[in-house]
């Protein structure tokens, strides 16, 4: 059964040349199966209005996925390199993630994801960011 949470998303991103940072606070749905969390939205940042994520959320790993003006399949695990394509409204770009912490503490009631990676587009480091969700019902 699907739960209504509220959603807090902090995230930090680093160029090197510029620190940006985005907050949002929104409604979401939290569903829990085979042992799985799947956190549910809608993006409110501007230029990814109307874009769904979902959030498939295990101890040791975490998908988002995005369906919309943009999209894209993003795995983040602890330790590893992983690529994906990010479908912008002007084609297909491939990326790849580097994840050097992954933290999961999530409950039926609450939880928290605090993801620190780097982002790199054709072997060239693009920035470092951190990415923290929370939720709670």
């Amino acid at each position: 059964m699907a739960r209504q949470v509220e959603i807090e998303i902090n995230s930090l991103q680093d160029t090197g040349q510029d620190e940006i940072e985005f907050s949002s606070q929104l409604t979401g749905k939290l569903y829990y199966r085979n042992g799985v969390y799947y956190l549910k939205y809608e993006e409110v940042l501007e230029g990814l209005e109307g874009t769904k994520t979902t959030l498939k959320i295990k101890e040791d790993a975490v998908t988002l996925i995005r369906r919309g003006k943009v999209g894209g399949t993003q795995k983040f695990i602890s330790e590893q390199k992983t690529s994906f394509d990010y479908q912008t409204p002007y084609g297909k770009l491939p990326l790849e993630i580097e994840v050097e912490r992954l933290k999961v503490d999530t409950t039926e009631q609450a939880g928290e994801i605090i993801i620190k990676y780097s982002l790199y587009e054709q072997q060239r480091l693009v920035s470092c960011n951190q990415l923290n969700i929370t939720y709670k019902e």
